[in-house]
């Protein structure tokens, strides 16, 4: 393997039997890790890498992941902490969910988990060979996750099966897209342009009929997307005005599915600090 290429680190996460070892094994083209129906056919953490348009993947499988209450083995137990570890060490992760169990609390959780971490996640749904209607599937989950999941414009969202080798290579050309975008690099004047533009709308979120309004927003050179918020208020921000903050900057910069984080900083100057 070329020493050049662009290196990502990927693993995939899910509950028991949703179908991450037979994806695993289909990116990289060759049978390493045990598939079936059986439970807990996956007892560790799987490594192995391949090369895709110039970018090298080190994929992960990784063990089902169950509800804390469902677990009673100490040695499960141990390996959720090893998944949970190794969530926060690399750039994406991939939620596989089973399209005929559909999305449950769990998989909220372990979203909410990888978001925590500051991580890509793509919300990938398996086995859509199985449905007899995927375009009516595909509609009625875009349209669930975007009307109940408030993090909605921070996951990627797609559908494949892996056993048929449907659409996974669309989920690695939207994982090189968001690489790309979480390297973007906004300018002053762009920023400045965003800030105009909501002044023009007029319609930030009051608390106790108090208006606050970002000041002014540099961006932090970092890892992923950083960027100190300079706010009207000694106050610290409030999550109302924060989350409305995130979501305007996001549709504005077309920023959907990547890490962003913003640093609220209290102060009358706009410079100060």
């Amino acid at each position: 393997m070329s020493s050049n290429l662009s290196k990502i680190d990927l693993c995939i996460i899910g509950k028991p039997n949703s179908g991450k070892s037979t994806l695993f094994n289909k990116l990289l083209k060759k049978y390493i890790s045990n598939v079936g129906s059986q439970y807990g056919l996956t007892q560790n953490l799987i490594k192995d890498q391949f090369e895709f348009k110039n970018h090298l993947f080190t994929l992960y499988d990784t063990p089902g992941l169950r509800r804390k209450n469902k677990i009673y083995d100490t040695n499960e137990e141990k390996r959720n902490k090893e998944v949970t570890k190794l969530i926060k060490n690399v750039e994406f992760v991939i939620l596989l969910i089973d399209v005929i169990e559909n999305i449950t609390k769990q998989d909220f959780r372990l979203a909410d988990l990888v978001l925590k971490s500051q991580k890509s996640i793509f919300l990938v749904f398996n086995k859509i060979d199985l449905l007899d209607d995927q375009l009516k599937f595909k509609k009625q989950t875009q349209q669930f996750l975007e009307k109940n999941y408030s993090k909605y414009l921070t996951i990627n969202l797609d559908f494949i099966s892996a056993k048929n080798d449907t659409k996974i290579l669309s989920v690695l050309n939207k994982i090189l897209k968001n690489k790309k975008l979480i390297n973007s690099k906004l300018s002053k004047p762009d920023l400045k342009n965003f800030l105009n533009t909501l002044d023009k709308k007029n319609k930030y979120p009051k608390i106790k009929n108090i208006e606050i309004r970002p000041k002014y927003i540099v961006q932090i050179n970092k890892q992923i997307l950083y960027f100190k918020v300079f706010i009207n208020s000694k106050n610290k921000a409030p999550k109302l005005f924060c989350r409305f903050l995130e979501n305007s900057f996001r549709n504005h910069f077309k920023l959907k599915g990547v890490p962003i984080v913003f640093d609220f900083i209290s102060s009358k100057n706009p410079f100060a600090n």
